[in-house]
Order: structure tokens, then C-alpha cells, then sequence
């Protein structure tokens, strides 16, 4: 039977409709899927304050202050609180990354940029992400991949910075790459380890290392395309070279040589956005070489290191900064969290700006233009007495800057930990109070020419063993930021415990360095509910609703430097287990996953002799750095720098000079030495034997 064209026209005209029809469809419906993912736009941004079931932005809310107005958990029914799930996090270097949840989908990133997707109310992984970081390239390129403190999303996409200097767009439904961005250089003592912040339309990401020659800034981003769109250097370069800002024309008359020669000010920790203004604000690091005198002997400010910044949000341009510590000889960073809030001070309400940095002060600022309000110290601070009202300066002390004492020594408080260092931070305006971790160790500042950390030795442990040094000596302090002074304070094991959350459920969670995540009381510090977890807790909880639950989710697994200061005896000594999320609810059942166990040390080499060959190699281990990855113990608590102690190479005089001296590794992150001798090589192998057999003798007479 033959059809006419009519008709045959019309069946083609019908099959086309429907097939079309059929793709919008589809297509319609994957713009729905897209959407439920990572759906955070600008106007969610603002409103989050109100969307109390999520936690969309890395304190929450813009303000960054990490509270949360669920009530379904509070000081009445907190001791029911159980676990729900548990999900293991591939990272043997710990977590410090906050959470992100936004419909009911946990957004997680760990060390070496890994990137986890999981369900909010299952804890079962949606999709995971791995960047296959490249190590090698430089020392901060190892430093900064073994961190991660977290990712950000925005409109179906989540953004994540990587130690070999790569800022990468996700898809948030899949997972898969949408587009990468170098930015920085990672093989020119660069990496990133921070947390972007994302606001309408553009990320925001720092640099992650100062301390070995890096220049530190902040650059923005196109969140679609990943395209640059300004970058703000924190210190001025090569005046020969002239300025790419009025800023760094300002900054280089603080510097005796009119530029930083060696870089420094590194953006890798807290960047917040200040709608009320569109300002950007961050915290900077130190310069090298942190003696100061070396650095520049005239004395100089030397912005903008250890400092607070304001730029505009839109154009990079520079607004105003605050200085805590002009010409820094300490390490005494600003890159710690800070808080925006409004304060009633003095009869007025001041818009101010929080922080609780590694010098000892708790500073309070005014947010519209950095004008100094008050600090008082949360600490002992042997560095300086006070801050002058007037000028906003502290008031250094005798003997503390220890390039002018004859013997170029000091021992100083607080030390190169700081008094608090990135662990987050939560403020509740019901209580008007700051909730933070506190610790009390002073440092012995030591100079020394050739010292791979800019002209001297830094020794963490100058009151005796571990245990003697550590114990007692963290707090978890309730500070008033109009009285300026501690409400209430709880002693802790430990001195580096984590993070902070606080609700209008009138409680404070706390996870601590011997493992437990705790509750407390808001308003008066009293103890509530507390759980094992058998993992060391830096990172801060956070808290969510799905399906009309409260959760407590706790990321544990100690990470990096925190996890190199734990003593391997005493109350840490059941927290060596693995990273993980733990969720917490009423009523909840669940039993921790038993963690795997660690092996007793097999009987390490013969001993050194020679008392002198030791201390040299101590010195010789501390020189070259070998602690920052290694601890100041060589006990690397386990990750992907290794307990030194416990290394099959520490055998063999052959395999340690290949590793240390000649750099076999490197493509492991373990660049070599190349400045040791043999002598040197074996003085230090000998000092890591002494620690070997100090573990090994405490294990077997326990």
C-alpha cells in the first residue's frame, strides 16, 4: 500500500515532535539533577542563616561563625546521643576540612585534594574525586598536599585547591572535572592548601607557603570558566620592577630593601566575605627568614605579613589592614579563623571582626575599616605585656626578640604553635560568647646561619620529655569578646585539641586530641555527653537536618603538624585511628568500626656513642626541617610521612643517604638533602635512633 506525500509528511513531522520532545525531556531533566547538586546560588548564600538544615559555606553563614539555630539536640536531651553511621575517609594524613551539606549531600575533601560526595543521611559515597597530585616539584609542594582544609561549591559545581598549585571545578552531580587553573607555582615553593571561598561568581583562593621564599597572595577566579580575573599580591616585590598596586608602593616603605627579597605573607587558612561591605577579607603569614633581623635589620613593618586584609570583592582593590604583629620574629601568623558580628561595646554597637590568632591576643576589630577596638591575651604571652589603645601596637617585652640577646636565645610564649592556631572557631549570640581551643607551649627560638626556616632553630620541647611538656597544657576557653576575658575555661589532656560548634540548642561540641567528641553546656562550660572514636579530632563538627533528624557530623583523623605534636604515650596513645566522618542523632545505635592496631616496634639498631654526634644530628634534623613533615621527634604519627623511627631505611647507613642526601624519593614528596655530608647524613640517622630506642623502651616496660 503507498501512502501520499501528505500523509508521509505528517508522519515525519510527527516522529521529529516527539522525538525532540523526548530530548527536552531528557534534558530537562538533567538541569533538574544538575540543580539538586551543589545547588547554592547568591541568594541561598545570603539567606543561609535561616536555612537551618544546611551547611553550605564553610562557617555556615558569611559571618563564618559556625553556629547553628537546630534545637532538636540541646542541654536537655544531648546525653542520647548515639551514632548513626560511620564513613572511612582514604587519608592517612588526617582531616582538617569542614564539611559542606547542601540537600542532603555531604560535600567532603581530604588531603592530596581528594574529594568525597556522600548521603547526608546515610553516609553512603556518591561519587569520589582524586586529582592525582604531582609531588617533587618543591618542598611546600609535599607540605601542602599532605593538607586540605576543605572545599566550596556554587551553582553545580564544587571547587577544591591542590598541593601542585591547581584550583579545579567538579561537577557536583558527578563528580567529574569541568574545568583546572593553575594558580601558582608549585616547582617555585608554592602549593595550595586552603579552602576557596566562592561568592557571586568568582572563587577565591590564596597561596599556601611562605616560609621558603614564596610570594604570597589571593587571586580570583571565574566560577564558570576558571578564567584569572585580578590577583592581590600581599608583599611587595622587586622595587626595580615598580608595583603592580597602590598597596605594594604603601607596603614597600615598610621594608628596609623596598620589597619582600624573600616573599612571605602566604594566604593559605581563613578567607571570609563581608556582604554588608563586599569586602574580602584574609589573614596572612610570616616572611623568610623569620629572624627578623635578617629579614631587615632596620626594623621595618614589613606589610603585609601577619596581617589582616580587606580587599573589594569585585575588583581586588585594596580597602584597609590591621598589623597585630609589626616586624614579626615569632611566626605569629594571622591566617587563624576569623569571625564577623555585631558587638555592643562601650554603649554602641560596632560591626566588628574576630580573631584568635597564634600570638596569644584575642583581637577585636572594626570590620568597616581595621580600625583596632581591643586585645587582651588568652594565654601566658611573654612577647609583649599588652597592646597600646591608641596606636593598636603591642607592647613588646624585654629579651623576647632573641637576635638581640647576647646568646641569641629566648624562650618565648607562646610558642611556634601558637596560642590557637586554624582549628575553627564558633561564636553564639545567645551567649555573646567565642569558642575556641587554647594551648600553652612556649618555644625555644635559637639563631642559627644555616637553618633551612630563615636563621634559626625553633624547639617546642624545652621543658623536658613529652609527657612532661604536653600534659595539661590545652583548654577549651568560652571568651567575651566585649569583656575580653574567659567566661569559662575547661582544661584539657592535650594541648591541640579541635574545632568548635556551637547551637541555640545552648551547646558547644568539641573534639580533642585524645579522640573524643564532647558536648558542653554554652552558657556555663558544664560537661554533658561525651564518645570515644578512637582517632585524634582536629577538624571542627558541624551540624545538618535531613528527613527531620539533627546530626552531629565530627570529621576525626589528627592531620599534619597537629599530628607530629601528639606524645605516643598517655592519654593519645588510643587516638592513632583513621579518618573518618562520624554522624551522630538521637537514639542513635551504631557501633564504631574497630580501628587497626599498631603494631609493636621491632628492636631498632645499634646505639650511637658519641652524645656529641646526637646533638649534632638534632641540630642537623631541625636545620634542614626535617621536622615540619617528620615532628620534632621524628615520629611522623603514622601518614604519608612516615614515622622515621619506625622505617626500614633507618637500618641501613647505604639506603638512609640515598633517601636523605640523594633524594631516591623525591617523586614521593621526600626531596633530598643535598647540602649534607656523609658525617652529617649518619649524625642525623643517629639522633633518629636515639628517638627509635626511646619508643621502644617505653612500649616494652609498660
Amino acid at each position: 500500500m503507498k501512502l501520499n506525500n501528505n500523509i508521509c509528511t505528517k508522519i515525519r513531522i510527527a516522529l521529529v515532535t516527539i522525538l525532540f520532545t523526548m530530548l527536552f525531556n531528557i534534558s530537562a531533566q538533567a538541569e533538574e539533577l544538575v540543580a539538586k547538586h551543589g545547588n547554592l546560588t547568591k541568594e541561598r548564600a545570603l539567606a543561609a542563616n535561616n536555612d537551618a538544615d544546611n551547611w553550605m559555606l564553610n562557617g555556615r553563614t558569611y559571618g563564618d561563625k559556625r553556629f547553628s539555630p537546630l534545637t532538636q539536640i540541646n542541654d536537655s536531651n544531648v546525653e542520647q546521643l548515639g551514632l548513626i553511621w560511620s564513613a572511612d575517609i582514604a587519608s592517612v594524613d588526617g582531616l582538617s576540612a569542614t564539611p559542606l551539606v547542601i540537600d542532603g549531600v555531604i560535600y567532603m575533601s581530604a588531603p592530596f585534594a581528594l574529594v568525597y560526595a556522600l548521603d547526608a543521611k546515610t553516609g553512603e559515597t556518591i561519587w569520589q574525586y582524586n586529582p592525582n597530585v604531582k609531588l617533587g616539584l618543591s618542598f611546600a609542594n609535599g607540605w601542602t598536599s599532605r593538607i586540605n582544609r576543605g572545599a566550596a561549591v556554587w551553582e553545580g559545581k564544587v571547587y577544591v585547591a591542590t598541593g601542585d598549585c591547581r584550583l579545579i571545578a567538579l561537577n557536583a552531580t558527578t563528580g567529574s572535572e569541568i574545568w583546572t587553573a593553575q594558580a601558582c607555582n608549585a616547582e617555585n615553593e608554592d602549593g595550595m592548601d586552603g579552602a576557596p571561598r566562592v561568592v557571586n561568581g568568582k572563587v577565591y583562593i590564596g597561596s599556601g607557603v611562605s616560609d621558603f621564599g614564596s610570594r604570597g597572595n589571593l587571586a580570583a577566579f571565574d566560577a564558570n570558566t576558571g578564567k584569572e580575573l585580578w590577583r592581590f599580591w600581599t608583599v611587595p616585590g622587586d622595587p626595580k620592577k615598580g608595583f603592580e598596586t597602590k598597596a605594594m608602593q604603601m607596603a614597600s616603605k615598610t621594608w628596609s630593601e623596598g620589597g619582600a627579597k624573600n616573599g612571605g605573607a602566604s594566604v593559605w587558612g581563613t578567607i571570609v566575605y563581608d556582604p554588608e561591605f563586599n569586602s574580602l577579607i584574609f589573614g596572612t603569614d610570616s616572611a623568610a627568614p623569620l629572624n627578623a633581623h635578617d629579614r631587615d635589620p632596620l626594623g621595618g613593618d614589613n606589610l603585609f605579613t601577619n596581617s589582616i586584609v580587606a580587599l573589594d570583592a569585585d575588583t581586588g582593590e585594596y580597602k584597609w589592614h590591621y598589623q597585630p604583629v609589626p616586624h614579626d620574629a615569632w611566626d605569629y601568623n594571622t591566617n587563624m579563623p576569623m569571625i564577623l558580628a555585631e558587638l555592643k561595646i562601650d554603649g554602641k554597637i560596632r560591626k566588628v571582626l574576630m580573631q584568635a590568632p597564634k600570638s596569644g591576643f584575642f583581637y577585636v576589630i572594626d570590620r568597616t575599616n581595621g580600625e583596632f577596638i581591643s586585645a587582651e591575651n588568652f594565654v601566658p604571652t611573654s612577647w609583649a605585656s599588652h597592646y597600646d589603645k591608641a596606636t593598636g601596637r603591642p607592647v613588646e617585652l624585654p629579651g623576647a626578640r632573641y637576635y638581640r640577646n647576647k646568646n641569641g636565645r629566648a624562650i618565648v610564649y607562646p610558642g611556634i604553635w601558637g596560642g590557637h592556631n586554624w582549628q575553627p572557631m564558633s561564636f553564639n549570640p545567645d551567649t555573646g560568647l567565642v569558642y575556641f581551643s587554647a594551648w600553652n607551649i612556649p618555644a625555644l627560638y635559637e639563631t642559627k646561619k644555616d637553618a633551612m626556616l630563615g636563621g634559626l632553630l625553633v624547639d617546642s620541647y624545652v621543658l623536658g620529655t613529652d609527657k612532661e611538656t604536653l600534659s595539661g597544657r590545652g583548654s577549651l576557653i568560652a571568651w567575651d569578646p566585649v569583656l575580653q576575658t574567659a567566661r569559662w575555661k575547661v582544661p584539657q589532656a592535650l594541648p591541640m585539641n579541635g574545632g568548635t560548634l556551637t547551637t541555640a540548642g545552648n551547646l558547644v561540641f568539641h573534639g580533642t586530641a585524645t579522640g573524643e567528641v564532647k558536648a558542653y553546656s554554652a552558657d556555663a562550660g558544664q560537661l554533658l555527653w561525651s564518645a570515644k572514636t578512637g582517632s585524634s579530632i582536629q577538624a571542627g563538627p558541624i551540624t545538618y537536618g535531613v528527613a527531620g533528624q539533627q546530626i552531629i557530623l565530627v570529621p576525626v583523623g589528627a592531620p599534619a603538624i597537629a599530628r607530629n605534636a601528639l606524645p605516643e604515650i598517655g592519654t593519645a596513645k588510643n587516638a592513632r585511628g583513621p579518618s573518618r566522618l562520624l554522624a551522630y542523632a538521637l537514639g542513635g545505635k551504631a557501633q564504631l568500626p574497630p580501628a587497626k592496631e599498631i603494631p609493636l616496634m621491632a628492636e631498632p639498631p645499634k646505639r650511637f656513642n658519641s652524645k656529641e654526634t646526637i646533638a649534632h644530628g638534632k641540630d642537623l634534623f631541625n636545620m634542614s626541617s626535617c621536622w615540619v613533615c617528620h615532628g620534632q621527634h621524628a615520629s611522623g604519627f603514622g601518614g604519608t610521612a612516615p614515622n622515621l623511627r619506625r622505617s626500614p631505611i633507618l637500618q641501613s647507613k647505604e639506603a638512609w643517604y640515598q633517601v636523605v642526601v640523594e633524594g631516591v624519593k623525591s617523586n614521593k614528596g621526600m626531596l633530598g638533602q643535598s647540602h649534607l655530608s656523609k658525617s652529617d647524613a649518619e649524625a642525623m640517622r643517629g639522633f633518629v635512633i636515639e628517638k627509635a630506642w626511646e619508643e621502644y623502651q617505653s612500649q616494652t616496660t609498660k
